[in-house]
């Protein structure tokens, strides 16, 4: 019964570098707060399908103009037990760096990553992370600009990395 859910693996330029995009969520009471993701989130209703969500939260999020993607295919569904989310990540490209202006309600903060920088092996590592109070555990992440990245984003970001080294 996990409710559906969709973020966009954006791949653009920007002076000569591929780059993608992540968010960091605003602080507030819920098991997302202060994490990096990429955009994406909840299908919708009017929804025709799971791309049409994460081109959908992209827009409404980060500013990323539907028409300027094209989609090139999906990465491997993620469960996401404490929200309950089936999440589809589905990777696309722009011939050109979007014009990215954050949704202030839904994101901090953008991150923009070259594939040099998430492909590095140095930014892997194991460490303590406390979700929330009460519960810590060591998990798999990555450090992409001084942010921990792990969890779900983390799983997307090691299963791209599989694909680029191949």
């Amino acid at each position: 019964n996990a409710r559906q859910g969709a973020v966009l693996i954006l791949f653009y330029p920007q002076d000569d570098i591929i780059k993608t995009t992540l968010i960091e969520r605003p602080v507030y009471e819920g098991v997302h707060s202060g994490q990096i993701a990429f955009p994406g989130g909840k299908k919708e209703e009017d929804d025709a399908d799971l791309i049409t969500t994460a081109l959908r939260e992209a827009n409404e999020e980060v500013n990323v103009d539907p028409q300027q993607v094209v989609v090139v295919g999906s990465l491997t569904e993620l469960y996401i037990p404490p929200s309950n989310f089936l999440v589809t990540p589905v990777v696309g490209f722009s011939r050109e760096r979007p014009d990215l202006k954050p949704d202030t309600f839904e994101v901090a903060n953008i991150l923009e990553v070259s594939i040099e920088e998430m492909t590095d092996p140095s930014i892997r590592g194991v460490k303590p992370i406390t979700p929330r109070e009460g519960i810590t555990f060591d998990s798999p992440y990555f450090n992409l600009q001084g942010r921990t990245v792990w969890g779900a984003t983390a799983m997307m970001i090691s299963e791209l990395n599989a694909l680029i080294e191949r």
